[in-house]
């Protein structure tokens, strides 16, 4: 890996295979690298890179997060059921999204033989970050030649958002692989291979290149990875705005293919049609989320217009530093040769923000999927610095102003949160010598004239800053761990024989990661009327939930209270916060029999009212 040339000695006459405009010159600056494509040798060595970086939260630094639970409970659900349709939550439907992530986790835990730990479940999302990181960098070489194509897998495994979900077992990562792939395969066809435009594959009925085929096939799985046709559009947005700005119909045909579109359908419609079968107002769920994004129903994730605007220097930090550079050299390509990587990137980094910002729903790992444009712009850039620094004034090889221009104000920012943040002080006195010391050698990095060594110093000392942040934030900032603490005590707590129950109706996502922490014997309440279930024999119970719970489990026996957490995640105030209590049932408590009561896709989300065993009884 390299910033410059193979050759230690910068020489810009070798560098041809790329042309881009400066941002203060009608000049040219030469931009790409006589390297060629990636060769094997490049492809093991980025693999590292992000493995050893995403393969790190297999250590366990930070606690599994309360989204981070839904996957890996799911996924446990159905390594013991083999229901490969309905992932479940306790024993009720979860149907918010397709379950590819967890047929995908599943497969990882039986080679494991188990999947009740959460390394286990952490496999899957860096594998996949990886795969990430290389189609990035292939691409970036089809653009730009080898040396970009480096510079743009390594700058990918250290964007925040890709590393972010590349440690967690969520399933956003899974989609981001799909969606990825999908349009790496277009770039293959487009700039690659060229089979858009082949002679005879232009008929609505006739013959496509495999890849073509291929490409149907990916944009069907991006439905089976998130939410409904998210992921499909997710995709053809930067396809679309790419071949609707070039304007050529006649190269455009190729994608209007009817067996095409038909295998998409078949494939993507595969999964809703199956748990339709099984479970017919599942529809109520696809329309509270998709039409609820829409319209402003959904009102957890309704966000101003330029939401996303406000959030994309955090999604692609620390290179958010340098990728407006990156926009500004692409600039001029973009604007005036048609079918140039340039405008392919801008479509794809810009019009995706754009067009997700219409609904009024909106997340920040929404754009997770739009990173790689990104990182691509960003090593544009890097490169562009590079040689600026070899080949300008000797001052600008000189990395200690990064003391004052970049050290120096982070450690003031900190010292200014700390109130908020909660960092110990003798956190702070640490992290006072080392983030000016990395600030330097990031700086010193560039300066460097052997290309390799630029480049193992700046992506090293990046790395290392991802791998310290990450332990980091386990110990000081993650508002899971106090929970964590707690729920590691439960576990140590509740014997073999004694029921474990975990109230579920406390309008969050928490019960997963509760179930998840324990053994199987634990079980879940839909809500507390449920401790009446007549299958609950045991005159003795334990029960996760809120500590205001105390009063309506008094209605049930006697309740005392065992373990607290010390704080929970988001809690307004003590009684926010996860307890275990002691329940001792009263003797004449009425019983009924929930077995067989229907618990609708909804309800397990906790988005309608019921059931509850009170109602039935009376």
């Amino acid at each position: 890996m390299s910033l410059g040339t193979d050759s230690p000695v910068l020489n810009h006459q070798t560098l041809r295979e790329t042309r881009i405009q400066t941002p203060s010159s009608s000049e040219p600056v030469e931009l790409g690298s006589s390297g060629g494509r990636l060769v094997r040798g490049d492809y093991i060595l980025l693999a590292a890179f992000a493995l050893v970086l995403f393969g790190f939260s297999w250590g366990e630094w930070r606690p599994m997060t309360m989204h981070e639970g839904v996957l890996p409970q799911t996924a446990r659900t159905m390594f013991a059921d083999r229901d490969w349709v309905v992932p479940k939550n306790g024993g009720r439907p979860w149907l918010e999204s397709p379950p590819l992530p967890q047929w995908v986790t599943v497969a990882t835990a039986s080679l494991v033989g188990r999947c009740d730990e959460l390394w286990i479940v952490r496999i899957p999302p860096a594998l996949v970050g990886m795969g990430c990181v290389l189609m990035v960098a292939w691409m970036a070489s089809v653009f730009y030649g080898r040396t970009l194509g480096l510079l743009a897998g390594a700058i990918h495994a250290t964007m925040y958002e890709i590393a972010q979900y590349a440690w967690l077992s969520e399933d956003e990562i899974f989609l981001c692989g799909l969606v990825t792939a999908s349009v790496v395969l277009f770039v293959g066809i487009e700039f690659a291979w060229k089979q858009s435009s082949a002679a005879g594959s232009r008929s609505f009925f006739g013959v496509r290149p495999l890849s073509l085929v291929l490409l149907f096939t990916l944009l069907g799985l991006t439905n089976l990875a998130k939410g409904l046709l998210f992921g499909t559009v997710m995709s053809l947005v930067p396809i679309a705005l790419f071949l609707l700005w070039n304007n050529d119909w006649r190269r455009t045909l190729c994608y209007f293919w009817l067996p095409g579109w038909l295998l998409f359908v078949a494939i993507a419609a595969a999964w809703p049609v199956a748990a339709y079968l099984r479970y017919p107002d599942v529809v109520d769920v696809w329309l509270f989320d998709h039409k609820g994004r829409l319209d402003g129903v959904y009102a957890d994730i309704t966000q101003p217009w330029y939401y996303y605007a406000k959030l994309l220097p955090t999604i692609i930090a620390p290179w958010s530093l340098v990728a407006p550079l990156g926009l500004a050299l692409t600039a001029r390509a973009m604007w005036t040769q048609k079918y140039s990587p340039e405008r392919f990137l801008w479509c794809w980094a810009i019009g995706v923000p754009v067009v997700f910002s219409i609904p009024t729903g909106k997340h920040h790992h929404y754009l997770l999927h739009a990173v790689a444009p990104w990182s691509i712009l960003s090593a544009v850039a890097v490169r562009w610095l590079y040689l600026q620094i070899q080949t300008g004034p000797a001052w600008l090889r000189n990395p200690w102003p990064a003391l004052a221009t970049v050290g120096g104000p982070i450690v003031a920012a900190l010292w200014l949160t700390q109130r908020k943040t909660g960092l110990p002080t003798e956190t702070l006195a640490v992290l006072s010598v080392v983030v000016p010391v990395l600030s330097v050698l990031v700086v010193k990095g560039l300066t460097l004239p052997q290309p390799r060594l630029a480049a193992a110093t700046l992506f090293g000392v990046v790395g290392c800053g991802f791998l310290g942040g990450h332990v980091l934030a386990g110990i000081a900032f993650d508002q899971s761990r106090y929970d964590a603490v707690f729920l590691s005590k439960v576990r140590e707590e509740i014997a073999p024989e004694q029921q474990l129950l975990i109230n579920a109706a406390t309008r969050s996502l928490d019960e997963f990661r509760f179930q998840f922490s324990q053994t199987d014997d634990a079980k879940v309440l839909h809500n507390l009327t449920f401790l009446r279930d007549a299958s609950l024999t045991a005159s003795e119970v334990y029960v996760i939930t809120r500590a205001r719970d105390l009063k309506e489990l008094s209605q049930y026996g006697e309740a005392t209270l065992v373990l607290q957490s010390e704080k929970t995640r988001r809690e307004k105030s003590p009684t926010d916060r996860w307890s275990l209590f002691k329940v001792t049932l009263k003797p004449d408590l009425e019983r009924v029999a929930a077995e067989g009561v229907r618990v609708s896709p909804m309800q397990a989300m906790q988005r309608a009212e019921g059931p509850y065993l009170e109602a039935i009884r009376r």
